[in-house]
């Protein structure tokens, strides 16, 4: 290749190159102009307005916990009628966590620093007219007493903290009916400036599913005897409880404003109906045969029939913004029942709230 060729070749390398930078670079910035305006199109700006900075990096210190009723029948067993009644809570967790939004998206991570471990990731996407939270969230400090009553002779386990293992994921998809005015990113995200008090009618679809397992064998309850066919001899031992909904439902939010609009308390509340479930408890089975020797080990699961339930979702939050600066604190309690149904009963509360400081950048 003769110098003149390679220079030419060279030329034309460059020249590539920089238009694909500036192809890029034109890329981001429309994404950029697409998202920044996507939070504020169509606003009234007396009630609304975009900060300067995008961006947000805050930390928090949640406080989270679950509290559980259970009520259990099972008759015709092969030891009689068996009644398992409970009432379970999980500790108050201290969770650090630290996460980073643009305008209304972000992602988190909290973990707490005992030594139980319990872990949470979230993400969300809060627009004006639309927002989702995505959560899942890991315990194993759930305990409490189990009273178990075979027959007419009472017993009772105790649980305590990493004998069971309760994985849960939450999702919540909203629609904001007057997100002209009203904005939701203003008190979940922070990452619009809510100018005057406004409020909005909500509607809301809701995913929300938990898993318990019991970690510890030697707390498997013997209460699944029904999943053994008469005649059989063996055992059939709880081992998890699976719970799957999905809820449509609707309600009000509003935003209230005072301190020259440094200031923001919003409160929500969403009741709902579920309309879809799969519920199903697990045992670990095992027979014998007639001498005596184990000739089956399988697991076993049974389907919990439900039909419609009610349950809510109810939000929290005050907000202080100065300068580049955010800082409050937030709520939330998610209330789960399913009640009576196959003679199956439980009523679930989980609840979190944080305390958080952000920097604007």
């Amino acid at each position: 290749m003769s110098y003149s060729s390679f220079t030419r070749l060279s030329l034309v390398v460059m020249l590539c190159s920089f238009t694909g930078r500036m192809e890029a670079k034109d890329f981001w910035r429309a994404l950029k102009n697409w998202v920044d305006s996507a939070d504020i199109k169509g606003c009234d700006t007396t009630y609304l307005r975009l900060p300067n900075e995008g961006f947000i990096g805050y930390g928090n210190v949640y406080l989270a916990g679950t509290n559980a009723y259970l009520n259990y029948d099972q008759g015709f067993t092969q030891r009689g009628t068996v009644n398992v009644e409970s009432h379970l809570s999980t500790r108050v967790a201290t969770l650090m966590s630290v996460g980073i939004s643009y305008r209304g998206w972000g992602l988190s991570y909290s973990k707490d620093l005992s030594g139980h471990s319990d872990s949470e990731w979230s993400f969300c996407s809060y627009g004006q007219g639309y927002g989702l939270e995505l959560r899942q969230h890991n315990s194993y400090s759930l305990s409490g007493v189990v009273d178990i009553d075979v027959a007419g002779v009472e017993s009772e386990f105790h649980i305590k903290a990493n004998d069971l293992h309760q994985r849960m994921m939450l999702g919540n998809f909203y629609y904001v009916f007057d997100h002209k005015r009203f904005s939701l990113p203003a008190a979940m995200s922070h990452t619009i400036i809510q100018k005057r008090s406004s409020g909005s009618w909500l509607s809301i679809v809701n995913y929300w599913h938990s898993a318990t397992m019991v970690d510890d064998e030697s707390l498997a309850f013997p209460i699944g005897n029904d999943v053994i066919d008469e005649g059989m001899t063996g055992d059939a031992k709880f081992r998890k409880l699976s719970q799957t909904q999905l809820s449509v439902g609707g309600g009000y939010a509003y935003n209230f404003i005072f301190h020259d609009a440094h200031c923001l308390l919003h409160i929500s509340a969403m009741p709902m109906v579920s309309l879809w479930h799969r519920n199903r408890r697990y045992y670990d089975v095992r027979l014998w045969d007639g001498d005596g020797q184990l000739w089956h080990d399988q697991s076993h699961s049974i389907a919990i029939g439900q039909k419609l339930t009610f349950n809510g979702t109810i939000h929290s939050s005050f907000v202080y913004n100065f300068s580049r600066y955010v800082t409050g604190v937030m709520a939330m309690a998610n209330i789960d029942s399913f009640p009576g149904k196959s003679n199956f009963s439980l009523y679930t509360l989980d609840w979190s709230s944080r305390f958080f400081f952000g920097v604007r950048f």
